[in-house]
Parts: C-alpha cells; structure tokens; sequence
C-alpha cells in the first residue's frame, strides 16, 4: 500500500468514537482492526483503489486492508457504518526495497493509506482517524512519514486542483505533527507536487533520526 494517499478530510474534529450522521446507523471507529474483522464488513463504493472508483476497487481496497492488518507492526484503523466500511487509516514497517527498511524495526512506520468514501467527506472522518493514532503514545517513539503521490489523488471527486489537493494534505497532515521533507527518493522526485511528510515522535532517539536525515538524499544533492 505504498504511497496509497487518497482523498482525506481536512476538518479538524475532537468528537468521540461514534458520530451521528444522519438517521442512519452512526459512524463507529476501531482502531488495531484484525484480519478477521475486517472480513465482516463491505466496503462503501465510495471507497477507491488508487484513485479508481467502481465496486471492484472497493472490494480490492478491502481485502488489501485485511493484508496489512495481518503484517507484523501493522495498523489499521477504519471508521464503519452498520457493517460497511467508509474510511481508513493504515500503518506497516517500510517495505523491503524502500530505502528506510534499514532502519531499526519496529521504529520507523509508514502511513501508508488514508481515505474517506467519497458520498460522506467533508464530516470530520479522517481527523477523527488521525485523532486516534496520534493521540495516545504509541508513535511517540518512532518516525512515521507518508508518501503523498499525486498519482494517487482523488483530484475529480475532490473538485480540488493539484496545487489546492496539495495544500489541504499539508494542513491535515501538519495538524498531527508531519511536515515536508527534502528527499530524492525516485517516487517523490517523480512529480514535483509530490510529498514527503513525515513526523519525528518526541520521544525518537536521536540516533534514529540522525540515521532517517542521512537517508533522505543518496545521490549527494538536492536537486
């Protein structure tokens, strides 16, 4: 789930774990979701699979879920609605060839995922999720970034251009703490609205992040 960033709801929100949306059943949050929980819900069809919409792409976004949810130091959270699931946060170990994999286990994550089904945006979702990860201590040790790829953007179910999908994940991802890194990472460099974003928990070791600085440029140079 690499660099899988889609559209997320820039509504900062300090609600409890159920939210009220309508006569409907309320949205309820889980975080530590398990494989087997996550077999028990359908996904919403406005749920995508990098940046595709359709009912395939939601079944598939799900069962990738379940895979990363059964992957040691993985997290997924979601949000779901009687049974459906709306929205998602995901977390895991850097994968095998990313050029932070080096680093100590179980101390660098990479958010990998987050989106809120397109019909329910806009409702304090996705801080909600953010809320929840980053609230308790858990990732106050470690450094976790995200690869914002533009590839990955739901730029027509947003409405939003590139420049202002661009700004909104600043302000939702710099309201928990992440901020843009220089990097010459190929995916980032790929795209010059792409982004690195990335939080350094206050309680990181120096040495973990001194190792995380020296590799953000391997070739010498910035640009």
């Amino acid at each position: 789930m690499q660099g899988l960033l889609h559209y997320p709801d820039m509504n900062q929100s300090d609600q409890p774990s159920r939210v009220t949306l309508s006569p409907q059943a309320p949205v309820e949050f889980r975080n530590h979701c398990t494989p087997e929980f996550l077999r028990e819900l359908v996904p919403d069809p406005g749920i995508g699979a990098f940046s595709r919409y359709s009912p395939l792409a939601a079944d598939r976004q799900l069962a990738a879920l379940g895979k990363v949810a059964g992957l040691p130091w993985s997290r997924v959270l979601v949000a779901h609605r009687g049974g459906r699931l709306v929205a998602y946060l995901t977390f895991h170990p850097p994968e095998a060839d990313s050029r932070w994999a080096s680093l100590s286990h179980g101390q660098i994550f990479e958010l990998g995922g987050i989106e809120v089904a397109r019909g329910l945006r806009g409702l304090g979702l996705a801080s909600q999720l953010m809320n929840q990860a980053f609230s308790s201590p858990d990732f106050d040790s470690t450094i976790v970034y995200a690869q914002a790829l533009t590839w990955c953007w739901d730029l027509e179910g947003s409405g939003l251009g590139m420049a202002g999908y661009r700004q909104m994940m600043l302000l939702l991802f710099g309201a928990y703490g992440f901020e843009p890194y220089v990097t010459d990472e190929p995916n980032i460099r790929y795209d010059r609205a792409n982004l690195l974003l990335v939080r350094l928990g206050p309680r990181a070791p120096a040495a973990l992040v001194g190792q995380f600085r020296a590799t953000l440029i391997e070739k010498g140079e910035e640009s």
